[in-house]
């Protein structure tokens, strides 16, 4: 299983010394001083943007905090597509790789997460894309949705239903049902960017779209009986 191991504690705003830091993902070992990160650093910062700025310097303890910060939610982004936690926790650290690797190219016009967000679905779909392709029948692109339509089968959860459960109904969605949901609903693509993602058309990422809502909600309706 993948793993992030920092060996010392971050302290904020003092001065700090931290070994060496790696990352172990499925395909490879990343060694964050081969971004010239020094050894020694100088803590005092006090923003998200100050953070982020250390990072893009290599600043390996304000890497820490960003990972800290944000991989308890990205193991969930890329739960919804891997279903098994083991995978979702791989693919989690292979995306954070590159985060870190990529850090300079972020410019700031969308929010971090955003951008981190972006990184765990791509990485998520270059895993299962070939399978989900399989998954997605080739009969359906004869089904052509207009754009209203996506909105035929909103999903009304139940406030007794917890985010676990919800999450849970989710990643039990046949795999071509949940990828385009996920992209869609949760993750912010347009079903042409879906498209081009999974080699589909546009009119077959609409109808996925519109089976997995509908499925969705019969799950979350058979739940509150």
């Amino acid at each position: 299983m993948s793993f992030v191991s920092f060996r010392q504690p971050m302290s904020k705003k003092t001065s700090t010394y931290t070994n060496t830091a790696l990352l172990h993902t499925t395909n490879q070992t990343f060694r964050l001083e081969d971004l010239a990160i020094p050894s020694r650093v100088e803590v005092d910062y006090s923003t998200d943007a100050e953070w982020i700025a250390a990072c893009k310097r290599g600043e390996r303890v304000a890497q820490k905090w960003l990972y800290e910060k944000y991989a308890g939610n990205m193991v969930y982004v890329c739960l919804r597509y891997l279903k098994n936690m083991d995978d979702a926790e791989d693919t989690m650290h292979d995306a954070f790789v590159k985060v870190f690797a990529s850090i300079s190219k972020f410019r700031g016009d969308a929010s971090v997460k955003t951008w981190i967000t972006r990184i765990m679905v791509n990485t998520s779909i270059n895993r299962i894309r070939k399978e989900a392709k399989r998954g997605i029948k080739k009969d359906i692109e004869k089904v052509h949705l207009t754009d209203t339509d996506d909105q035929t089968e909103m999903v009304e959860v139940n406030d007794e239903l917890t985010a676990q459960q919800v999450l849970k109904m989710i990643t039990e969605l046949p795999l071509g049902y949940r990828t385009v949901l996920s992209m869609y609903a949760l993750d912010g693509y347009t079903h042409k960017e879906i498209a081009k993602e999974l080699g589909i058309s546009e009119g077959t990422s609409k109808s996925q779209l519109a089976k997995a809502r509908k499925m969705l909600k019969n799950r979350i309706e058979n739940s509150n009986e």
